[in-house]
């Protein structure tokens, strides 16, 4: 974060422009500019940029389904103007394992944005055809948007003294959910533009002491004294697609949109790792019709874990399905 310093204001009609002496403290000690790390700036970059590219892209639906082309031209034009500018500074930076799949939701946004531009903005006339491709952009950009937004949400967020750890919580009021689905019920859904259906299924729990990644430079992963890592088996499934829009791809629900409740504390899972000796990692994607993606969330929890007190949480769209553990007993 940026430490700023305000001069004094000028005594007896002084110039008001700050001197090199502006720099230093009462006690003559310098004060220094500290800069933002890449993943602070990714986050200012979206929140800078996220609220008016979902308010043009929204204009821009608005404008189709109204059949205003001038205002759909002129909003392509500042939606491409935009994306093009955020995807020039998205690129330069280099962000942590941690805010990855944030960083790479944003620019999917921002190439499904920019697409979206680019077909409306030219001198060609509108076609019925070109307008549905350009709105089906501009759903899955929104979709990779609100992706990116939710990833860089860290419960630890604005707290310096906080030191970063693999497992992320912070202590809450444990929430109720007297409504819980229980291991292995699905919860089905349709994407913003209604065109795509998918379901969610948590299906496997079981807690270890240690894994190790596979493949060319495996990794080994031991948890910290009195901790223990819970796997969560998650199957992401497309149902089929309905309607006339072309689009036929469903964003299954990324690992930043699960959030587990246990204890009074909240957890969020580690970096998917890859490829380890207890299956997949889960990493939601976009999924082709009736494809389906699964693998194991990984969480830091106390050793003593204890389903019988656990909630999965998932962020779909709108929708937040939980998911009671204590049902996994069973499959361990």
């Amino acid at each position: 974060m940026f430490a700023i310093v305000f001069p004094d204001p000028p005594a007896n009609g002084s110039d008001s422009t700050g001197s090199f002496s502006d720099t230093f403290d009462e006690n003559g000690t310098a004060l220094f500019l500290q800069p933002l790390s890449d993943d602070e700036r990714l986050e200012a970059l979206i929140a800078r940029t996220g609220v008016p590219l979902l308010e043009l892209a929204a204009g821009g639906i608005y404008s189709a389904y109204n059949g205003d082309d001038a205002a759909l031209r002129d909003r392509a034009t500042g939606i491409c103007s935009l994306a093009g500018g955020a995807r020039h500074d998205a690129l330069t930076l280099e962000v942590s394992p941690e805010i990855a799949p944030a960083h790479t939701d944003f620019i999917a946004a921002l190439d499904e944005y920019i697409a979206a531009g680019t077909l409306l903005g030219g001198s060609a006339p509108l076609n019925q055809s070109m307008v549905d491709e350009a709105l089906d952009h501009l759903v899955l950009g929104t979709e990779h948007l609100l992706g990116a937004m939710q990833g860089c949400r860290s419960p630890d967020a604005g707290n310096p003294e906080t030191e970063p750890v693999l497992m992320s919580h912070a202590t809450e009021l444990a929430p109720e959910f007297p409504d819980a689905l229980q291991i292995g019920e699905r919860f089905r859904y349709d994407d913003a533009s209604g065109a795509n259906s998918g379901s969610v299924v948590v299906f496997r729990i079981r807690t270890l002491s240690s894994f190790y990644t596979t493949g060319v430079k495996p990794q080994s992963y031991a948890a910290k004294s009195g901790e223990s890592f819970l796997l969560v088996a998650i199957k992401a499934t497309h149902l089929g697609h309905k309607g006339d829009s072309t689009n036929y791809r469903l964003q299954a629900p990324r690992e930043s949109a699960f959030i587990l409740y246990y204890a009074g504390e909240t957890y969020r899972p580690i970096p998917p790792p890859g490829p380890t000796n207890q299956g997949e990692a889960y990493s939601g994607r976009l999924l082709e019709r009736h494809e389906s993606v699964d693998g194991y969330l990984f969480f830091e929890v106390p050793e003593d874990f204890d389903p019988l007190h656990a909630y999965i949480e998932a962020s779909i769209g709108r929708a937040s399905p939980v998911w009671y553990l204590g049902d996994g007993v069973a499959a361990w």
